[in-house]
C-alpha cells in the first residue's frame, strides 16, 4: 500500500512518523511547497525506522508526480488555526488550497482514496468531494475520531472512568456545534465535561500558539489502518451527505472507503445548516 500526505507540517509530519511506526504501508510520500522542509522530514522519519529495523522508506519533495499509484492521499495543506482564530477564519484560504489538491489527486491518482483533515473540516471535505468528482465514499474527513477521543479525555479526567469503558462518540460537525452522544454514559458533570471537549482544540491552541498534531495524525492513521485491513469497524468520520452537505457520521471503513453510513437524527439542524451556507458561499466564490 502506498500512502501519500499533501502538507509536511506537524500534522502531515506526524502523520507520516505514525504510519511508519504502526507499519500500516509500504511506501509513505510527503509533498509539500516546501521541497526541501519535506525531504528532510521523509529522511529523519526514514532514518527512525532504520532504528527498528523497518523497510518503509518514507520520500519527499514538491513534485506531484509523487502521488502516482497512491493508495491513499491524505489532505493536511493549508494555514493551521493560530489563537483567536476560529476554524471558520480559515475557510476560504484553505478552500484554495484544498481544490488545487485535488486536482492533483485526480490526475496523479485518479483511484485512491482521499482522507481530508484540513480545517474548517466539514467545509473541506465538501471540497474535496465536489473536485474530484468521486463517489462520497472515497472522501472522507477526519475529526469525529479526534473529537471523541477528546471527549474521553475530558470523561477520564474529570469522573475517572477507564477510557477502554467509554462508548460515547462525537458526530456532526467539527466545531463548537458538534454532536455529543452519551450511548449509555450516565455521569452527574456531563453537561461541563462536554462544553470541555468542545473546547478541546482550542484549548490546545491556547497552550501552543497552533493546532494539534499528535491526535489529529492517530485519527488519520486509524482509518488508513481500517482501509488496509479492511477491518470495516464504526467510526465517527466526516462525509459528504447529499449534494450540499458534508458532516460527521458513524460509517463502516473498510478497503473501499466508508461502506455504510449510520445515520443519526441527533445533528441539530441549525449545525447542518451553518454548513450549508459556508459550502454555498464557497460554491459560488471557487
Amino acid at each position: 500500500m502506498k500512502i501519500s500526505i499533501i502538507g509536511a507540517g506537524n500534522v502531515g509530519a506526524s502523520i507520516a512518523y505514525a504510519l511508519a511506526m504502526r507499519n500500516v504501508c509500504d511506501e509513505i510520500v510527503l509533498l509539500d511547497i516546501y521541497a526541501d522542509v519535506a525531504k528532510a522530514k521523509a529522511m529523519d522519519i526514514t532514518q527512525a525506522n532504520i532504528v527498528f529495523n523497518s523497510d518503509i522508506f518514507v520520500v519527499g519533495g514538491d513534485d506531484y508526480e509523487l502521488l502516482q499509484n497512491s493508495d491513499i492521499v491524505v489532505i493536511t495543506a493549508g494555514s493551521p488555526r493560530k489563537q483567536g482564530e476560529s476554524r471558520q477564519d480559515l475557510l476560504l484560504k484553505n478552500a484554495k488550497v484544498v481544490k488545487q489538491s485535488t486536482i492533483h489527486i485526480v490526475k496523479h491518482a485518479p483511484s485512491a482514496i482521499i482522507i481530508v483533515v484540513t480545517n474548517p473540516l466539514d467545509e473541506m471535505t465538501y471540497v474535496a468531494f465536489n473536485c474530484s468528482g468521486f463517489n462520497s465514499s472515497r472522501v472522507i474527513g477526519m475529526a469525529g475520531e479526534l473529537d471523541t477521543a477528546r471527549l474521553k479525555f475530558e470523561l477520564n479526567k474529570h469522573a475517572n472512568v477507564k477510557i477502554s469503558n467509554l462508548t460515547s462518540y462525537v458526530i456532526g460537525a467539527h466545531n463548537d456545534e458538534m454532536t455529543i452522544v452519551k450511548n449509555g454514559c450516565n455521569i452527574d458533570d456531563f453537561e461541563k465535561i462536554q462544553m470541555l471537549a468542545r473546547k478541546g482544540g482550542a484549548s490546545i491552541v491556547a497552550l501552543l500558539g497552533t493546532s494539534a498534531y499528535y491526535a489529529p495524525a492517530a485519527g488519520v492513521v486509524k482509518i488508513c489502518e481500517a482501509i488496509k485491513n479492511d477491518s470495516k469497524i464504526k467510526q465517527s468520520v466526516c462525509l459528504a451527505i447529499g449534494k450540499d452537505l458534508a458532516i460527521g457520521v458513524r460509517a463502516i471503513i473498510g478497503k473501499n472507503g466508508a461502506q455504510e453510513i449510520k445515520k443519526s437524527d441527533e445533528i441539530s439542524e441549525q449545525s447542518k445548516q451553518n454548513i450549508i451556507k459556508n459550502i454555498k458561499f464557497l460554491s459560488e466564490i471557487l
